[in-house]
Formats: structure tokens, sequence, C-alpha cells
């Protein structure tokens, strides 16, 4: 046992000592986190912004004050309607509105009324942004809503349905950080178990570190499992660290049982380390091992969901996906971590990830050389 645990500590020595497997494990999951959070983690609030060509007229005015009224629309004020249309050309506004009175004077023919020359109905004429059809529709929808609840009002009729909503607890809400925050633990754990022990352990094997271990006392299932667990720690030591710069400076939020999290990443390790040292038995230098190991990991990196919902990638890929091995990992951490689900629905997807892990130990038992 003292054997054993001075091989970890020799292993945690080397570790802290390469800046390289420090960068790789703790940094470049941290960097990474903040550029997609920078990118994309912008808040969950919906606004469309809205140019309004303002008019004289009273109407023109109570639609004004109505727009600015609806929470999810920032009304911008326009001095001229084509100012508002370059506007909306550049991708500054999702919606140009022209108001019946100025429609009537300055539109295009054939395509604005103005009170008072087509009779009591004026034309609120609205260009929409044709480049961003989705966010334009979901605002002409929202829009469209206002004006029939404003012609109820000009009228003075009185509305034959009413909407009464009623809220109903569900699942919790994600948010951009609480959704990725688990997908990058486990894209560290699969990093630095795939990746790091392949390039260590070949490494060892270039320099005959490997060789010297069988002269010495120590029994060489010893050292490899001080491999395992120097990994085991570390990672879970990185883990912590990345969890705890989420929480304080993105505002992430972990809501499932740490200690259930905690062994999670340590499985991911177990079966990631078998799968870093099948990968080592293969490559004669650690560059050749670091490409090997970049081959199987990235296309895990970018389909296994842990940077967005494996529901967004295409139908035809979707088998391919759910036989990657870090797939049930994600899916489980992301489950504990942000919903604080119970193991008992991953189980299947655990035990296959197992699967891969046992396989890969196995291989690597029957391949391994120490010179």
């Amino acid at each position: 046992m003292r054997a054993f645990g001075l091989t970890v500590l020799l292993f945690f020595k080397h570790y802290f000592r390469d800046r390289t497997s420090v960068f790789w494990g703790l940094l470049f999951p941290l960097i990474l986190m903040s550029l997609i959070g920078v990118a994309f983690g912008r808040g969950e609030s919906v606004t469309f912004t809205v140019g309004f060509v303002r008019g004289t007229g009273p109407l023109a005015e109570g639609l004004r004050r109505g727009l600015a009224e609806v929470p999810v629309l920032r009304v911008v004020d326009e001095a001229d309607e084509a100012t508002a249309l370059e506007a909306l050309r550049r991708g500054r506004r999702i919606l140009v509105v022209v108001p019946p009175d100025v429609a009537g004077r300055s539109g295009p023919a054939g395509t604005a009324g103005a009170v008072g020359n087509t009779g009591p109905v004026g034309t609120l004429r609205v260009y929409f942004d044709q480049a961003r059809l989705q966010d334009a529709r979901t605002a002409l929808l929202i829009l469209d809503r206002f004006v029939a609840e404003a012609n109820l009002r000009l009228t003075g009729t009185a509305p034959l349905l009413r909407l009464e909503a009623a809220p109903v607890a569900g699942a919790r809400r994600l948010r951009f950080f609480d959704f990725l925050l688990p997908g990058i633990l486990a894209l560290t754990v699969m990093n630095s178990g795939l990746q790091g022990t392949s390039w260590v352990v070949t490494e060892y094997r270039q320099r005959l570190v490997l060789k010297r271990v069988l002269a010495t006392p120590v029994h060489p299932a010893l050292f490899l499992g001080g491999l395992v667990a120097r990994y085991a720690a570390t990672n879970l030591v990185q883990l912590a660290v990345i969890a705890l710069v989420a929480v304080w400076l993105f505002r992430a939020v972990i809501v499932g049982n740490l200690l259930v999290l905690a062994g999670l990443a340590v499985l991911g390790t177990l079966v990631f380390v078998g799968m870093g040292l099948a990968v080592s038995t293969v490559s004669r230098t650690p560059e050749a091992a670091n490409l090997l190991g970049s081959l199987l990991g990235f296309p895990m990196m970018f389909l296994a969901g842990t940077f967005w919902p494996r529901e967004f990638m295409p139908a035809a890929i979707q088998p391919l996906i759910s036989a990657l091995p870090l797939t049930p990992l994600v899916e489980a951490m992301r489950g504990v971590a942000a919903r604080g689900d119970a193991l008992t629905p991953y189980l299947p997807g655990l035990l296959y990830l197992a699967g891969w892990g046992v396989v890969a130990f196995l291989l690597a038992g029957w391949r391994f050389r120490w010179e």
C-alpha cells in the first residue's frame, strides 16, 4: 500500500510540473467555457427591436405609447421611413412600423392607405427583416395581437373571448451555463483520460521509464494502478475548480448531488483512461498517440451534446451520437447537475459506458508492452 501511495504521489508531482498537462486539463476547459459563454450565453429574455416612424396624429401617438408597453418590444423612434429602412437592412431592427398618417403621405402607391382617404380604416404598414425570418414572424405575431386588441378598444367592442392563463409547475428551466457546465466537465474527463494517458504512457515507453519499472520492487500493476488513481484524483480537482469558476463567475447553478457527480467523474475517468491505455499500445511516439487520441476525441467533443443539445443534430447521425461513449456521460452529468435527476433513467447508458471501459482495458492488457 505504501508503494501504491508513493507511486500516486510521483504521478501527482509529474502532473503539476508539466505545464502542458495543467493547461489542457484545467486552463483549456476554462478558456473554452468562457469563450462559448461570451459568444452564446447572453440573457434569456427575448427582446425585439422595432423601429417606429413618428407620426403627427393622435392615432400614431396612441400606437407609439401602446407598443412601448409591450414587454418584449423595444421601440426606437425613427425620424423618417428611409432612415428606418436603412437600419432594418443593416440588421439593427427586426421590424419597422409606419403608422397610417405617415404611410398615407410617404408610402409607395398601392402599399398603404391613409385615414381620411380610404375611409375609417387605416393601414399600419410593417417592414420585416427577411434575413431573420423566424424572429420576424414571431415579432409579427406579437404585433398582430397588439393591433387586434387596439381595434377592439378603438371600436368600443367588448371581446367575446378572454384568455385566462394559469401557471403549472414544470421542469426547471435551464440557463445557458447550467446546460454548458456539465458538458465541459464531461469533456475534461474525456480529454485528460483519453489524450493525457495515451501521451504519458507512450512517452514513458519511448524514454524507457516503463522498462525501468520492471527492475524496481514495485509491482507493475501497482504502477499502472497509481497512474489510474492519479488521473481520477486530478480530474476531481480539475472539475471542482471549473465548477467553482462557473458558479462564481458565470452564475451557473448545480442542483444535483455533488457526490453523485463525483462518482460519474470517476467512472468516466476509468473508462477514458482505459481507452487512453489502449491507444498507447498502437502508438510508437507521443505525437502519434496524441494524433490518434484527437481523431477519437474530436467527434465526441462536437457530437455528444457537450455544447448544444443532441436534438439539434440531423436525424441521420443520431445512431452515431448514441454510440459515442461520451454521450451517456454527458447526459448523466447534465441530468444530475442541471436538473437534479436520479441516476435510474441513465443506468442503461452508464452500463454501456462501463462496457467501453471493460473492452478498452482488455484490449490494453492484451497488447500492452513495457518496452
